[in-house]
């Protein structure tokens, strides 16, 4: 199989996003949960880190209106009634496993919630934002397919380098995984958060992507990072992206030994 063409530019530019289209789940109604499960979903919200919800007292709000989706027992939203003035009302969207009682809290917030994660007669069933809510319609689930695996990963890892800037810093907490973790060359390795509390800034850089390989929901990008300050410092570096919830976010990042010369590119 012939290796992708090769990318060399200087840094800017974008994601693009992926455009496999998926069937919406069928007769798009829903209906009040159960005891059982009003009282799952109650916990699940109280203990999830989405939106901080685990960090409020439990005294100031409470959860009601509790529904599970029709054409699946495995979609559900909720409300969370302020009791308190220092808590905002707010749509809560959750998933359970197939086969299990316990949930798990996706989308918290006001508009447009879970338009990102959940199918197209979910969000219809569930009255969530407008005409373009879901994955179906407005949306793009996770891509089956990539048409330009060189082109994505190239554009993905410029809006990497991109969030290292210190403006960007919310965006690129979004960006990185819960179980990111970069390996350098020196072998010492960082996780998500010790990464985001002391990551370097990246200015006047090129990337030059190689190769680029998408199977199994994983985008594998390798290619030369340098920057050109920084004269004859040509460094190999291999990065890892996955779909998650709706969006593209980097699994890992691996840098390799500099070289004083730029390595040619792989034989086609």
């Amino acid at each position: 199989m012939p290796r992708p063409r090769t990318l060399a530019l200087a840094a800017a530019g974008l994601v693009a996003a992926g455009t496999a289209v998926s069937p919406a789940l069928a007769a798009p109604t829903s209906q009040k949960a159960s005891a059982a499960e009003r009282a799952a979903m109650a916990k699940a919200i109280s203990t999830s880190p989405v939106a901080g919800i685990n960090q409020l007292s439990p005294a100031s709000y409470t959860v009601r209106y509790a529904r599970v989706y029709s054409g699946s027992s495995y979609w559900g939203m909720a409300s969370i009634v302020p009791r308190s003035d220092d808590v905002q009302g707010a749509t809560v969207v959750l998933a359970r496993p197939a086969g299990g009682s316990a949930w798990t809290v996706l989308d918290v917030g006001t508009s447009d919630v879970g338009c990102r994660v959940v199918p197209r007669g979910v969000a219809v069933a569930f009255k969530l934002g407008g005409a373009n809510c879901g994955i179906r319609n407005g949306y793009t689930p996770a891509p089956q397919t990539l048409s330009n695996p060189t082109l994505t990963g190239y554009q993905l890892t410029m809006r990497f380098y991109n969030y290292l800037n210190p403006q960007n810093q919310a965006k690129l907490s979004r960006f990185l995984a819960g179980a990111f973790v970069i390996q350098r060359a020196n072998n010492t390795v960082a996780n998500r958060t010790q990464y985001l509390a002391n990551h370097p800034t990246f200015t006047d850089g090129v990337i030059r992507v190689d190769t680029a390989n998408y199977a199994s929901g994983l985008l594998t990008v390798g290619g030369i990072n340098w920057q050109t300050t920084v004269p004859n410092t040509y460094i190999p570096v291999l990065f890892t992206y996955a779909w998650v919830n709706g969006q593209w976010q980097m699994v890992s990042f691996a840098k390799f030994a500099a070289s004083a010369t730029l390595p040619p590119p792989p034989t086609p």
